[in-house]
């Protein structure tokens, strides 16, 4: 991942593409352009006339076609099956249909995976969009979401399609998602129906994350908003060092599993890419929290008992690597707010319902607190199993055992919106049962004896 990710969003016509690319040349970093991917799976949709409003249709344009965006001279280029389409993409009935694509849940997934491929690449970026700091990068080094009036947002469209040698009082032009063919009152329509379409739709809603600076650009000019998102990034110069810190002990803390331990891990893909997540464990050893976030590149958050913390130099390396505090044994609101606080900007908590390791390697029932959390912070959730730990370090020993196998299993998803319908005595019981049967099912799998909960065998996800 880019060594520092710098997130705008913001709804159409705030500034924030102009602003993004002109930042981007001042910081030397690269210019993510999220609008133009929706755009070009947009434009190859039309080109082969598939219905807009199938997204298997549209899905199946996106897989098999090739994309490529690349960052070059300040801007990024866009090609579809080597053909440069750059320009193409900008056309105002590309704009009216790219609404469709923005709204297909399977196509967002895939490209919020592209634009972290794209990141991979880069040392630095700055990127724009509207969910680019709760759902794509939620652990971005500095998030901005920029508004602006609808009225002063409508006078800019108007600017740019003039500038752009559009005539929006031709009719015979078609008219887009912002009424590009209209008088000025009908694009300030436009543009707040398309604000209130973003802000309501189910996937990657339009809204600014919990930690991004706000910044008003409606009396600004585009030079003195970058004057400004420049300062807000000197300012908090000291975060990407922190954030190359945690990947650092992320990469130490991998070696050191597959040195010690025969990892297998399963089920990466029940992750979601993006937005808020809980991952829900069995707690077999000290050594879980490693094993259940090593291999996710999203960034976790874990719980861990306020004693560990009063060791000054272990507290500070557990805190670095964002263990939060919490007293055990009593409602802790403080860890609770700040548990929710870190899921509604879209980042991912890591939690262990049993509140203590296990005595003999069986799961004991789940403590159904947690789930208050997933539906307050928005989250969807996803089981993990960690299965040979307890063998390798019981909670008697005051060592681990090297050579062991240890086996990570992460469960289907289950969504935000089931959580919800969810009571938490239901979500408890369900998740212990669910890893369970998944421990029963890894356990046979792997020749060992399965422990006894008298439940079925399941197809290992």
């Amino acid at each position: 991942m880019a060594e520092l990710i710098i997130t705008i969003d913001g709804p159409a016509a705030s500034g924030k593409s102009t602003a993004a690319r002109l930042l981007a040349e001042r910081l030397g970093a690269s210019f993510l352009d999220t609008g133009a991917m929706y755009r070009a799976v947009t434009l190859a949709a039309m080109q082969a006339g598939v219905d807009m409003n199938n997204e298997d249709e549209l899905l199946g344009i996106l897989e098999n076609r090739r994309f490529e965006f690349a960052a070059r001279q300040g801007k990024m280029t866009v090609s579809i099956d080597g053909l440069d389409v750059t320009e193409q993409i900008r056309r105002p009935d590309v704009t009216a249909n790219a609404r469709y694509v923005a709204s297909a849940e399977k196509i967002r997934e895939k490209l919020v995976r592209m634009q972290r491929q794209f990141a991979d690449n880069e040392v630095k970026i700055v990127t724009e969009g509207r969910d680019q700091g709760t759902v794509a990068f939620p652990d971005a080094d500095v998030k901005f979401y920029l508004k602006a009036d609808a009225a002063e947002r409508a006078k800019r469209r108007l600017a740019e399609l003039q500038n752009n040698g559009f005539d929006y009082r031709s009719p015979s032009r078609a008219k887009s998602r912002e009424g590009e063919n209209g008088s000025i009152e009908e694009i300030q329509m436009a543009i707040e129906e398309r604000d209130k379409s973003d802000q309501n739709r189910a996937v990657g809603p339009l809204k600014p994350a919990g930690d991004a600076i706000i910044v008003d650009t409606t009396n600004l000019s585009i030079e003195e908003v970058v004057e400004k998102l420049s300062d807000y990034v000197k300012k908090t110069s000291l975060k990407p060092a922190k954030m190359r810190w945690y990947h650092f002990a992320r990469n130490v803390c991998k070696i050191f599993c597959k040195v010690f331990f025969r990892m297998r891990i399963y089920g990466l893909e029940n992750v979601p890419a993006g937005g808020a997540v809980v991952l829900i464990s069995n707690h077999q050893s000290f050594l879980d929290p490693l094993f259940c976030g090593i291999y996710l590149k999203i960034n976790l958050y874990f719980l861990a008992r306020d004693t560990l913390f009063k060791h000054r130099f272990f507290g500070s390396l557990i805190s670095s690597v964002n263990a939060i505090p919490v007293r055990r044994g009593q409602a802790d609101m403080s860890a609770m707010r700040k548990i929710i606080a870190i899921l509604r900007q879209g980042s991912g908590v890591c939690l262990f319902p049993e509140a203590t390791r296990t005595q003999d390697g069986r799961i004991a029932p789940f403590k159904p607190g947690f789930g208050l959390l997933c539906r307050r912070g928005g989250a969807s959730v996803v089981p993990v199993l960690v299965d040979g730990a307890f063998e390798c370090w019981p909670r008697h020993k005051k060592i681990f055992l090297p050579g062991a196998q240890i086996v990570v299993c992460y469960g289907k998803c289950i969504t935000a919106d089931e959580v919800k319908n969810m009571n938490d005595r239901e979500l408890a019981e369900r998740l212990t049962d669910t890893l369970r049967q998944m421990q029963h099912s890894c356990r046979i799998k792997h020749g060992k004896e399965p422990y006894d909960y008298n439940c079925r065998q399941i197809v290992d996800k």
